[in-house]
């Protein structure tokens, strides 16, 4: 059913960040629109529901009454809802098309007139996205984004969503995870890598191909993965390392009190707020997706433009020090590329040891990583440190439940690596009575987290 024809819009999971800014954009666009929240208590996420509140959304507990109040002329769900979840149900009972998140995005981003910019890859993605939309503003286009995090820079609130009138780009964020990044035909993409927490390597680059394969004018993609883009394609390549194939890396890095400094292999320098080498890489992608796009800029104005970006909630996010002086980070980190460039950025800011905490996303995405995770953790960690496993977060449905954090801290512990499976008041008593160079929180999808990481600070 196709969006152009409703009226009222009903959104399952209205709190989840995939589903709140496709609420955001479709009020935006006119649409009535309502949504439930399981979560609609919780006390981590009252400030996305008094944002989403505050543009015009309609709350309601996910038990089916919302459905039932709203009459909506079409209910949209993510792949995380279960068949028998009770506003599905209701929906089924009368009748009420459902669909597809992606799918709904996808009808509703065509219903502007600007060239869309589709962002994909297991790392970095929602950072990018974010980059290339204030970027772009930076340099006087006007812009609408929908993104997987929260924008510390963004005009409206909470974040993941924002749109000038009439704008001239749509920057998206696409998701592997589910496959959803089907639905999306883009005029630019972007591939950013290629990791292992959803699907087997080959399929991922199947998935990837393929996505590459729909962008109409041109993407960016990394160096080693060009392979995967038609022959003939206009592609702009950049690597975190010199290559044959590529246009941007960042040579001669440098931290900086304030984030980071790099030169690109046409001599043209770039400085941002953003800490860690991948950081720097990010930042390669951008100029690159910029490079393709006709702003009819010089080199140095795009590299200028990345100056504006002032980067995404549990990205790297510093929130405070300790009376003591110990700094806490909060990431989102959930899979072994990122986790590693979580512990390198921390370790290359604030020193050693470090106290590292990560809560795997769900039993699934911890089994399928497991054996990278191990290996990438073999090369991040180094003496002194300390790696905490929490319990795999459970958001509900079906699952395997299996392997446990215990079952990988137990494979870790025999390989010699400083990890060990603790609850989170274990980790707060832990935390008392020892001194670090720095903490470090990760993991996705658990709203608890960051709240959790600010009451450590304090």
């Amino acid at each position: 059913m196709a969006l152009t024809k409703t009226e009222r819009v009903f959104l399952v999971g209205i709190g989840g960040i995939g589903m709140s800014g496709l609420a955001q954009l479709l009020r935006h666009q006119g649409y009535e629109v309502a949504g439930s929240d399981r979560g609609l208590q919780e006390a981590g996420k009252a400030l996305l529901y008094d944002d989403l509140r505050a543009c015009g959304l309609l709350l309601y507990p996910q038990d089916g009454s919302g459905v039932r109040e709203f009459v909506p002329d079409i209910l949209v769900k993510s792949t995380a809802v279960e068949a028998d979840n009770a506003d599905l149900c209701v929906a089924e009972e009368n009748g009420i098309p459902i669909v597809h998140r992606a799918y709904a995005l996808a009808e509703a981003l065509r219903r502007e007139k600007g060239k869309l910019i589709a962002v994909a890859g297991s790392c970095g993605k929602t950072s990018v996205t974010g980059w290339i939309a204030e970027a772009l503003r930076a340099l006087g286009e006007k812009v609408l984004f929908v993104n997987g995090g929260y924008c510390t820079g963004c005009r409206k609130a909470p974040g993941n969503f924002d749109a000038d009138e009439a704008p001239d780009w749509l920057v998206v964020e696409v998701d592997e995870s589910d496959k959803s990044i089907a639905e999306f035909s883009p005029d630019y993409g972007v591939l950013l890598n290629v990791g292992d927490d959803h699907y087997e390597r080959a399929e991922l680059q199947r998935v990837f191909g393929e996505f590459l394969g729909r962008c109409r004018e041109g993407a960016a993609v990394l160096s080693e993965l060009r392979g995967l883009a038609p022959f003939g394609m206009h592609l702009a390549c950049f690597s975190p390392v010199p290559s044959r194939e590529g246009d941007f890396w960042p040579e001669e890095y440098k931290v900086l009190p304030s984030g980071m400094r790099f030169r690109l292999p046409d001599g043209t320098w770039v400085e941002s707020t953003q800490s860690g080498q991948h950081s720097a890489w990010n930042a390669c992608a951008v100029m690159a997706l910029l490079s393709l796009l006709p702003l009819g800029r010089t080199a140095q104005e795009l590299a200028r433009s990345l100056a504006a970006f002032q980067g995404v909630q549990q990205r790297f996010e510093y929130l405070g020090n300790r009376a003591d002086g110990v700094p806490f980070v909060n990431d989102y980190a959930h899979n072994p590329e990122k986790i590693t460039a979580a512990i390198t950025a921390a370790r290359e800011r604030f020193g050693a040891p470090l106290y590292l905490v990560f809560q795997p996303h769900g039993f699934a995405p911890l089994g399928f990583m497991r054996e990278a995770l191990l290996s990438h953790l073999a090369e991040a960690l180094q003496k002194g440190d300390r790696l905490v496993f929490l319990p795999v977060f459970y958001a509900g449905g079906t699952a395997a439940f299996h392997p446990t954090s215990e079952d990988v801290v137990a494979e870790a512990v025999r390989q010699g690596l400083p990890v060990v499976a603790l609850e989170r008041k274990e980790v707060e008593r832990e935390l008392s009575e020892c001194h670090p160079a720095a903490v470090v929180v990760m993991g996705a999808r658990d709203s608890s987290l960051r709240p959790w990481t600010l009451k450590l600070v304090h």
